[in-house]
């Protein structure tokens, strides 16, 4: 049976502890923390600050599943650059690095995953040479560390692997049993033709999903309930799968409204949950 997430960077306006707390009071089983200055900053994150989020997880009875480490500003003023398919190698090394901070943030928090992703290929790029990179970079991380967190990667529109096929490709070149699908519900609307085909398809190699709802195919997320997604059939597939990992709600831009938006999410998920569980006993 899947789990009920909430993703922090849409409560980046609280502090992380009131965060957690408001996640536990809408009524989610877990929570996706995220790498972001107003909560977890990756390069001054503290023990005593990972005391604060494990006692606050304590006390609310809610999971971490996931560790989001793909905000757009973390390195440079550049959205979500310098990437791991960068043409510059320092800059390569610099998104290594923050995987690697990753891996020791979610160890210090008791998290089983990291959500990331690959970035843009910039024009000048060869596909090949970002294709190398990018295995060399995974690579790297895999190897400097025998942490088990996952490395749960995101296909991400207009990214270099944007699609759930590319990174099961890669995930069968790596073969690695530390790197895994993170799949985007949404993303898989806006650049899948049979988006829901292809979360089956994959969901054996899918720790953690992400979702929100999408208007036809524009990759603008939306408040479940408010756009196209069919979650009654998603969660059917999930059914039949046998999926028992968390489905994280992820909407960064509603973070002006994220009591409407936390609450409104669980409702009509659970609804829909509940309506999948219903017809598939009919």
């Amino acid at each position: 049976m899947h789990r009920l997430s909430y993703n922090a960077n849409g409560l980046r306006n609280l502090t992380v502890e009131r965060a957690v707390e408001e996640v536990a009071e809408a009524g989610y089983d877990g929570i996706e923390l995220s790498l972001h200055p107003a909560h977890i900053d990756p390069f001054s994150f503290s023990d005593n600050e990972a005391s604060v989020i494990r006692k606050a997880l304590e006390r609310t009875g809610i999971e971490a599943c996931c560790l989001a480490a793909g905000a757009d500003n973390l390195l440079s003023e550049e959205r979500f650059e310098p990437s791991l398919v960068h043409p510059d190698a320092a800059g390569r090394a610099r998104r290594v690095d923050l995987v690697k901070r990753s891996i020791r943030i979610a160890d210090m928090l008791g998290i089983p995953l990291i959500n990331f992703a690959t970035g843009k290929r910039k024009p000048e790029v060869d596909p090949a040479d970002a294709r190398r990179w990018l295995v060399e970079g995974i690579t790297e991380i895999l190897d400097s560390t025998d942490s088990d967190v996952v490395l749960a990667m995101e296909p991400e529109p207009e990214f270099f692997l944007e699609t759930n096929a590319a990174v099961a490709q890669l995930a069968r070149e790596l073969d690695s049993p530390r790197f895994a699908l993170a799949q985007d519900l949404g993303h898989c609307r806006v650049v899948e033709e049979d988006y829901l085909a292809s979360v089956e398809r994959h969901l054996p190699i899918t720790p953690v999903f992400q979702v929100e709802d999408i208007k036809g195919r524009t990759h603008y997320h939306e408040i479940p309930g408010d756009g196209d997604i069919d979650f009654v059939e998603f969660f059917r597939i999930l059914r039949r799968g046998g999926y028992e990992g968390h489905v994280s709600v992820e909407l960064y831009n509603h973070s002006d409204v994220y009591r409407h938006a936390l609450r409104r999410s669980h409702e009509v998920l659970t609804a829909a949950a509940a309506s999948a569980e219903s017809s598939s006993e009919d």
